[in-house]
């Protein structure tokens, strides 16, 4: 069975891609209730004039509520998620991005992420369900 990195394209990846021009260039550690990446808001991640856009911010989290799982050997793929943006959040703006695993039973986890300044200001909050698997499902291409 393939491991969660083995899964992931750790090259092209949006989130976390070390290769990917427009990627985030999130990097994950393990921490001690979780994971945890540090990143600085770029201008070309704006929506409205000043603001980062809350897809991106939304990404971020996602992305680390995978890891999370992924720190217990699984591949998570999120099942369903739910956003709140707390705060607006102007490009140079420093991050970190922190999620855990709540709880797992079987093939899903419920997991937790959160944005925060560097001084612990809450800017956004995330949940979800990740399916668990050991194998990425086969896609088919759409005609």
């Amino acid at each position: 069975m393939p491991t969660p990195t083995e899964n992931h394209d750790l090259d092209h990846c949006l989130a976390c891609g070390t290769s990917n021009p427009q990627g985030l260039h999130l990097f994950f550690r393990p921490d001690e209730t979780g994971v945890t990446a540090e990143t600085v808001c770029r201008e070309e991640w704006v929506s409205w004039r000043g603001l980062i856009h809350g897809g991106l911010l939304s990404t971020m989290m996602d992305e680390a509520m995978g890891w999370a799982v992924g720190r217990d050997g699984w591949t998570g793929l999120t099942g369903r998620l739910s956003v709140r943006l707390l705060r607006p959040v102007a490009p140079g703006q420093p991050l970190v991005v922190h999620a855990w695993v709540v709880s797992s039973r079987r093939h899903v986890a419920k997991t937790c992420a959160e944005l925060l300044t560097p001084g612990g200001l809450r800017v956004a909050a995330a949940e979800a369900l990740m399916v668990l698997t050991k194998d990425l499902p086969r896609v088919a291409k759409m005609a």
